[in-house]
């Protein structure tokens, strides 16, 4: 991945320019890397996502493009209503080269479980490898969509917001549910990043119940990264130790 890795760059988000556009305005939204809900753009390069879609009252299409662009994402809107934008890269490797990084990270995501779950297997404690996948997701309200709600569009690592942003007040309740391949995934730990005043970012963690769903509480009006990482034993032909997804969701809430 270069420079970048889960390490020092946990996140990986889809950033619109406006969670709540006009029907007649535009859709635009950067990619982002980089930690603490602070990132670089990314470009649109086909090569490097597996698929790209938006879903709204049409369907679902895929987002075209043009290699380099900056923001990724420029689409019309196709009427009122929640535009659901989703984004699953190819999987790319990277190298730990120690146990202390490799736990850091375990650590970070709260993968409590796969530092035994790695020796159980026999794996080395040193050059770790592994093949990790991001999987992200906004939502944007087109006009009035505030009777409109968030949908599973199967990733195969996904949280889905079980409220509309846009019907939520500041100090209320907001849930998630984390769907492994379709599947509520249980005792996860989901994160959430408020972005404050300043730009920096305040990360409440919490883990999902029997049914895969995480709550939080949404202080204030602002921007929102919600974000969940999954680690499955790789397939005998991936010549890796580890694959991991990594699911994300932002959106914005107003006063």
């Amino acid at each position: 991945m270069g420079a970048l890795s889960p390490v020092s760059a946990h996140e990986f988000w889809l950033e619109p320019q406006d969670f709540t556009v006009a029907p007649d305005s535009e859709i635009t939204a950067d990619l982002r890397v980089g930690q603490n809900f602070k990132g670089d753009a990314f470009p649109f390069i086909s090569s490097r996502f597996q698929s790209f879609m938006r879903y709204d009252h049409l369907g679902e299409i895929s987002i075209e493009g043009t290699a380099g662009d900056i923001p990724a994402l420029t689409v019309s809107p196709r009427g009122e209503g929640l535009t659901i934008v989703t984004y699953v890269s190819v999987g790319q490797q990277l190298l730990f080269r120690d146990w202390e990084k490799f736990g850091e990270y375990l650590a970070y995501e709260g993968l409590d479980t796969v530092a035994a779950r790695h020796d159980a297997r026999g794996l080395p404690r040193d050059r770790i490898t592994e093949i990790y996948t991001r999987c992200a997701k906004t939502l944007v309200n087109v006009g009035d969509a505030s009777n409109d709600q968030d949908h599973a569009t199967g990733m195969q690592l996904e949280l889905v917001a079980g409220q509309n942003p846009a019907a939520l007040t500041p100090g209320t309740e907001m849930s998630f549910t984390l769907l492994w391949e379709g599947q509520p995934s249980a005792n996860r730990q989901v994160a959430l990043f408020r972005r404050d005043d300043k730009g920096d970012a305040v990360r409440t963690l919490a883990r999902t119940d029997n049914n895969g769903v995480a709550r939080f509480i949404i202080p204030t009006a602002g921007t929102y990264l919600a974000a969940a990482v999954q680690m499955t034993e790789p397939a005998a032909d991936q010549n890796v130790d580890w694959q991991s997804y990594w699911a994300s969701l932002s959106f914005g809430v107003e006063d």
